[in-house]
């Protein structure tokens, strides 16, 4: 009887165990599917985040680069340029590296609108590098600032240089019969010349190559005129002035060296050119991709708005 007892004491105590361990388990089992909701739940919610992050670098970096670019486009030396525009490539980097992240986040099944708007942005980006392609290197080159700054101060020299040794060949033949003529030849290649120098600052304003040729054929006409003088009035001077005709002479020939460049410089254009594609096909498609941009954002916030009250 007693055995009895005990075995059917025995038989409660585990029975009263195994009941236990079955509510241990399913406490378990609760809190760990609670767990695994919830941290799914905030996965999904940090992705969003992250997408929120990566446009929001994507727009600022996007507008540093355009800043620096046009920065690059507006200095004054070509050291500057550059610094300027390796920023500008160092910001692009850092947005071509936030969309690839941004890519990496995306789920086209899940998030179409978000797919079809980075489409649409990746469309406009590829644009704006294709641009920046052409345009930073055109403006480091600086080829007009280059011209002016040989037409303000080289060219402008040699024309005074060129006007002293002509002043000091018609004083110096004021007792020679053919004075008069001497005069107005030395009048007339100094004119040329300094007719030559006034058209240098419009050549390197002016944008089509119509415009260039036509001041061209003016130059070359002037240049002619100018050797003409020259080479009329070597006939006429006479020993004492020849020192001062070969030094107007001389400064004349450097004169024609420098404006030869001005002109090389002036073809090339990258100034102008530059602020051209900054200002126009630049700023265009920078506004679209800022556009693209808005809107993804726009929609990313949504879905996370969406999301944090599920």
């Amino acid at each position: 009887m007693g055995r009895l007892s005990a075995n059917k004491n025995m038989t409660y105590v585990l029975a009263g165990v195994a009941f236990l361990l079955i509510l241990v388990f399913l406490v378990m089992g609760a809190v760990r599917s609670t767990h695994e909701d919830r941290s799914g739940r905030m996965g999904v919610l940090e992705k969003s985040l992250r997408k929120i992050h990566l446009v929001d670098t994507m727009r600022i970096s996007l507008l540093v680069s355009a800043e620096a670019e046009k920065s690059s486009v507006l200095a004054e030396t070509d050291e500057a340029s550059q610094a300027f525009a390796d920023q500008s490539a160092q910001a692009s980097a850092a947005v071509e590296r936030a969309r690839l992240d941004f890519e990496e986040l995306l789920d086209g099944d899940k998030f179409r609108q978000e797919m079809e708007l980075f489409r649409q942005f990746n469309g406009c980006w590829v644009k704006l590098q294709e641009i920046d392609r052409e345009l930073l290197p055109l403006a480091v080159q600086n080829t007009n600032l280059k011209a002016l700054r040989l037409s303000f101060i080289p060219a402008v020299e040699a024309i005074r240089r060129m006007e002293t040794a002509l002043g000091q060949l018609m004083d110096g033949s004021d007792s020679s019969p053919d004075a008069p003529k001497i005069m107005r030849l030395a009048a007339r290649s100094l004119i040329g010349a300094c007719h030559i120098y006034t058209l240098q600052a419009p050549h390197i304003a002016e944008t089509s190559s119509t415009g260039m040729d036509e001041m061209e054929a003016a130059m070359k006409r002037l240049d002619a005129q100018v050797d003409e003088s020259f080479s009329t009035l070597d006939a006429l001077v006479d020993q004492p002035g020849r020192s001062y005709f070969d030094a107007a002479k001389a400064s004349y020939a450097e004169f024609q060296k420098i404006n030869a460049k001005i002109i090389e410089l002036s073809r090339q254009n990258s100034n102008s050119l530059s602020s051209a594609i900054s200002l126009g096909q630049k700023r265009n498609v920078m506004l679209q991709c800022l556009d693209s941009l808005a809107a993804l954002q726009g929609a990313v916030q949504q879905g996370t708005a969406l999301k944090a009250t599920k």
